[in-house]
């Protein structure tokens, strides 16, 4: 499982301009924030305000991730009919199959030398979870796009 800390990281490294430029669009300045994350110098860890400005500030769902995955829960972003069509249910399905296919990859990886560590186990979990996810988007947004369809034409 990821810790918080290792999220915030990653938080980070999807913001341009990296961890100086989220603790300057958080008001922090670079030494500030950095304590803040490794709690030091009398500094507490990010309060849940600051996490998720900077998952809004980051552009990704991996604050949210983390907190699903500390309960064994998946992620899911719903659909919305404006942004269906087609193209969009093709590449939501090759997202599903990919993480599949990556999701056996690992577990492949790991029985190499005959058994599963911990770590391999985890590592397993967390792609198996994104396949579940991605999966289950791709089936509500079939679901969304042709109960939408079905209701605007002639009944």
């Amino acid at each position: 499982m990821v810790d918080i800390k290792e999220t915030v990281k990653a938080m980070c490294k999807a913001f341009a301009g990296g961890r100086a430029a989220m603790a300057g669009a958080l008001g922090m300045t670079l030494t500030h924030f950095n304590n803040n994350l490794y709690e030091k110098n009398g500094c507490r860890f990010f309060e849940h305000h600051e996490l998720e400005a900077m998952e809004d500030l980051s552009g990704t769902n991996l604050l949210a991730e983390y907190f699903a995955s500390r309960r064994g829960a998946l992620l899911v972003e719903i659909p919305t009919f404006e942004e269906l069509d087609q193209v969009d249910l093709f590449e939501r399905g090759i997202r599903s199959a990919a993480n599949r296919g990556h999701v056996d990859q690992v577990i492949g990886k790991s029985l190499e030398d005959g058994h599963i560590t911990k770590e391999e186990a985890e590592e397993i979990m967390t792609y198996h979870r994104r396949h579940l996810a991605a999966r289950e988007e791709e089936v509500r947004a079939i679901i969304t796009l042709y109960s939408k369809v079905s209701k605007v034409g002639p009944k």
